[in-house]
């Protein structure tokens, strides 16, 4: 039996091999694929995988006569009509905690970005300026770093946060407080689980959200939300665009609420240009990089094509979130 898998946005050789080592497979591997495009190759393949560049939409996916199989090289599926997919019985996988470690170091590199304004000190020294008065930064030591999802990508940032002699304040509905975490056992000093958003908000220097994007998640932190955390607080978006308010972090900004923001992730990518908020003198902004590392992606081609692999060929389930 043959199975003809679809890529759509490219996937590294170390996945590729993997699929092209069994001859039941028939890859066909294109770097970025229009919709328009999609809708005819998708009619034949049993699978089909994506990155963040490509949305399967309700059309895209009934398109698929044949498809048995969405994979999703990478963690968020809100690219995807899940439950489009789920009508038909048809599984989405994800590549969940593949590109967790890069995601976090994202995060972190970030944070010492915003608040030394690393970006905007080196702009001005290349264009012939030397303005050290005007850059003057903080630093995250002492400073209470605030976390709103403590799945994968959280709990490596909250790690390597008290590696930096920060302390956390961490949110998470599932968690009831630092001993559900084992991990952190030792830190309650330093570490503290609260049971609502708004502790969170009101007790961090710096606040970061990694969390899925949902119907309930979109817009979770606007204009209420910041308006309860602490004057001259910074903000970190790496999570999944839309669900940081961006217009509301722009007058936040402006106001003087918040002391700085970075964004990895934005509403709509690529975002319309002009752009106010990446303009912003105080925002840091980098386009969607969180989870481009070689490592990262080497770990995220590797475990599709494992799973691809393991439900085509031995009836595995791995990585299944329908």
């Amino acid at each position: 039996m043959s199975f003809k898998v679809l890529i759509t946005d490219g996937l590294a050789q170390e996945g590729l091999a993997i699929l092209k080592a069994h001859p039941e497979f028939s890859v066909d591997v294109r770097k970025n694929t229009s919709a328009s495009e999609l809708a005819t190759l998708i009619a034949d393949a049993d699978c089909v995988v994506i990155r963040s560049a490509t949305t399967l939409t309700q059309e895209l996916i009934a398109a698929g006569k044949q498809l048995k199989l969405i994979v999703r090289a990478g963690a968020g599926v809100d690219n995807i009509d899940v439950p489009a997919a789920t009508a038909k019985s048809l599984p989405v996988m994800n590549t969940a905690s593949a590109n967790s470690l890069a995601a976090a170091e994202q995060t972190i590199g970030l944070l010492f970005a915003m608040m030394r304004w690393i970006p905007q000190s080196a702009q001005s020294l290349k264009s012939g300026k030397w303005e050290r008065d005007a850059f003057k930064g903080r630093e995250v030591t002492g400073k209470t770093l605030g976390i709103v999802g403590m799945g994968h990508i959280g709990r490596i940032v909250a790690e390597k946060a008290l590696g930096l002699g920060m302390r956390v304040v961490a949110y998470d509905p599932v968690l009831r407080d630092v001993s559900s975490l084992p991990e952190f056992k030792n830190k309650a000093e330093v570490m503290s689980v609260v049971g609502s958003l708004d502790e969170v908000l009101a007790h961090c220097d710096v606040l970061t959200v990694h969390i899925p994007k949902s119907a309930k998640t979109a817009g979770l932190i606007g204009a209420p939300e910041l308006a309860k955390m602490k004057r001259g607080s910074y903000l970190l978006q790496c999570s999944r665009g839309g669900i940081v308010h961006e217009a509301s972090v722009l007058e936040a900004l402006n106001s003087g609420l918040l002391a700085g923001a970075a964004f990895d992730v934005f509403e709509k990518e690529p975002p319309v240009f002009p752009n106010a908020l990446i303009d912003h003198p105080l925002v840091t902004a980098v386009p969607h990089l969180g989870a481009s590392t070689y490592e990262a992606q080497d770990r995220v081609a590797l475990t599709a094509a494992q799973q691809i692999v393991g439900f085509f060929l031995r009836q595995e389930r791995s990585g299944i979130i329908n």
